[in-house]
């Protein structure tokens, strides 16, 4: 692993079967552009790196200043998505960040996306597993609908690396320096049973699941099979 932050890439999804992880957690499998979001609230700046390091925050500005708003520490590096599921009217109303919230909970603190529901009905993409739509091919086809970065993971934090920390922990920082907003979101996660979720997910036009082990390290770049994407169950 590269001891310079600005040249990881993305953690890939390994090919473990599911039933194989120790103790998952489970998200909704997003759909958009896999990066790492480099923040630096003392210089103001942000880079967001997609797989190739391409830096894509010159396009994406108001993204960059929504990120820079809703940081609360010096520095970190983010993995996430740019992706405009979190603000289309009927998968905005996204779920909760919590691990195990009550079913109330879970629908009280939908995400809002009040901006896509204010622009358009909500038009979900059933039988993805996310990941694989590019950016042009979003803001073609939805472009009154705002892209989005929706963290999945915080692997630096403060000069600090925490790819050795579990995956829990990373998000319990996550949710602790990073705040959320129109552009900015945390993925909501679980654990069994999560039946509820699963059907509310699918209910939204999620395709797919990621299972996540709980104890999982992250390994920049490279593919770890203590992650892995599942189809969504019909029923």
């Amino acid at each position: 692993m590269d001891a310079d932050p600005r040249a990881w890439r993305p953690q890939t999804f390994g090919r473990r079967r599911v039933k194989d992880l120790s103790d998952p957690v489970i998200e909704p499998a997003w759909e958009g552009v896999r990066v790492l979001a480099h923040l630096d609230a003392a210089a103001a700046r942000v880079e967001i790196h997609d797989a190739t390091g391409a830096d894509l925050a010159p396009d994406h500005a108001p993204i960059v200043d929504a990120l820079l708003a809703a940081f609360a520490a010096d520095a970190a590096v983010l993995d996430g998505y740019l992706t405009d599921q979190a603000t289309r009217a009927s998968e905005g109303r996204m779920i909760v960040t919590s691990e195990s919230p009550t079913v109330g909970e879970h629908t009280s603190q939908f995400f809002l996306g009040r901006q896509g529901a204010e622009l358009m009905s909500g038009r979900g993409r059933p039988g993805r597993t996310g990941g694989a739509r590019t950016i042009d091919e979003i803001e073609q086809t939805l472009e009154k609908v705002p892209i989005a970065f929706v963290a999945v993971d915080l692997v630096a934090l403060d000069g600090e690396s925490l790819v050795e920390i579990p995956l829990l922990e990373r998000k319990r920082l996550l949710e602790s320096v990073l705040s959320e907003g129109n552009l900015v979101r945390r993925t909501p996660y679980v654990r069994e049973p999560a039946g509820t979720f699963i059907i509310t997910w699918r209910s939204l036009g999620f395709g797919g699941l990621a299972y996540k082990a709980a104890n999982s390290r992250y390994h920049p770049g490279a593919p770890n099979d203590d992650w892995c994407l599942a189809p969504m169950p019909r029923r």
